[in-house]
């Protein structure tokens, strides 16, 4: 029998993006998640007794240049070595990257496959090991015409960290389709690049295993490695839960509840709900729907809110607030007479359609997006369109508000 266990997209002290940074705690939390998550990966191995760890590429995010990182990295494979357990590693487009990993002396169980492609035999488990890494951080070719032919009589894997024919919110790597892998003659396809896990065939099997830690709310779940267990040419597959912090959304309904302590109640039931997951931690964006008479209140005191909720998410003791999005909206009633609160609320939100408004706000705005740290100014994207896109979305919601303050009678009228 020969069993190992197949991870990929580590991402290794990824920067934090927009995350409640303002929080240290949660920061710290999941700042060291993908160090806690490695040490998970190494526990289980060693728990399972499995021959051999596959890290199909992205263990490293960029151009990692801390020595703690590395020498941490270094400690969690001699844990394996002292085990017998083996560790076969092929480079991403990130680790491509990396200047510093490429000098690392990891023990000699730890074997990294070149851009040039390689095979490793393991007679004494019956299998061989193929895989080739990135030599640069962009793939736009197929990487498949370096892998040699399968080894006659061994159970043959093949390490490849590939996008596939394409996936949404990643781009393209290594292009190949299921097809191509299928005819190649491998027996296990152990794959890398796209964040969520998909076992894409059974014949031969094609396992792209996920992260085993997930960096913000856009990666949100539980994540996992897989345990894979090969016994004369039969396959089983184990999903194993790996992830420290768990990301997750949470709609919660207050439609009709018209009391803020029956809004923290119903809240706080979700919040026990969310204590339940197999992760240590859980980190939520919380979002406020249905028509409720506080819609105004929740919005205009919102600190508060969110004071209160974090509160009652510390009582949990796992669980933590990422954001909370209020979606909610006033009950609809009949109008009687004007408001002239209402109709300014109608005339800002028609400025978010105004081209010489929004040109104007988005100038303003790049003034003060370059005068923020470097961490922070992440949160308004990587392109002049997604910074566009945040601007407008700040634009809106600051109307709302306004328009909250106004409503809920926050504003005086002037003397």
């Amino acid at each position: 029998m020969f069993r190992f266990i197949h991870t990929a997209d580590l991402h290794l002290d990824a920067p934090l993006r927009s995350l409640a940074l303002k929080d240290e705690d949660l920061a710290d939390l999941v700042g060291n998640a993908t160090r806690r998550s490695l040490e998970r990966i190494v526990d289980l191995c060693l728990e399972e007794n499995v021959d051999a760890l596959l890290i199909a590429g992205d263990l490293y995010d960029g151009d990692m240049r801390s020595m703690k990182t590395a020498a941490f990295l270094v400690s969690e494979m001699e844990r394996l070595h002292r085990a017998g357990v083996s560790v076969f590693m092929i480079r991403g487009n990130h680790d491509a990257e990396s200047v510093l990993t490429r000098e690392l002396e990891l023990p000699p169980n730890v074997h990294v496959f070149t851009g040039h492609g390689g095979t490793v035999e393991l007679s004494d488990q019956g299998a061989a090991i193929h895989g080739v890494s990135f030599a640069k951080p962009h793939a736009p070719e197929s990487l498949l015409p370096k892998y040699k032919a399968p080894i006659s009589g061994l159970f043959n894997i093949g390490m490849l960290h590939t996008s596939l024919a394409g996936a949404a919110g990643h781009d393209t790597y290594a292009p190949c389709s299921i097809n191509d892998l299928q005819s190649h003659g491998f027996d296990y396809w152990a794959l890398g690049h796209v964040h969520i896990r998909q076992v894409h065939s059974e014949a031969p099997h094609i396992v792209m295993p996920g992260m085993p830690q997930g960096r913000d709310i856009g990666e949100a779940g539980s994540k996992s490695v897989t345990l894979v267990s090969v016994n004369d040419g039969h396959v089983s597959l184990e999903e194993r839960f790996t992830s420290t912090v768990e990301f997750a959304r949470r709609d919660i309904s207050l439609d009709a509840v018209d009391d803020w302590r029956d809004a923290l109640e119903v809240i706080d039931a979700e919040l026990r709900s969310a204590a339940m997951t197999p992760s240590d931690h859980s980190v939520l964006r919380l979002e406020l729907i249905g028509a409720s008479p506080l819609a105004w209140r929740l919005r205009r005191d919102h600190d508060l809110l969110l004071e209160q909720v974090s509160n009652l998410a510390r009582a949990q003791g796992s669980v933590w607030i990422d954001k909370i999005v209020n979606h909610l909206t006033p009950p609809t009633t009949p109008v009687t007479g004007d408001d002239p609160r209402r109709e300014l609320s109608n005339l800002m939100d028609a400025l978010t359609d105004n081209a010489t408004f929004l040109m104007r706000a988005e100038q303003n705005a790049e003034e003060l997006i370059a005068d923020l740290p470097p961490e922070l100014r992440q949160a308004f994207g990587d392109s002049e369109a997604e910074q566009t896109d945040v601007v407008r979305e700040l634009l809106k919601e600051g109307i709302k508000d306004i328009t909250a303050r106004m409503m809920a009678g926050d504003v005086e009228a002037p003397s």
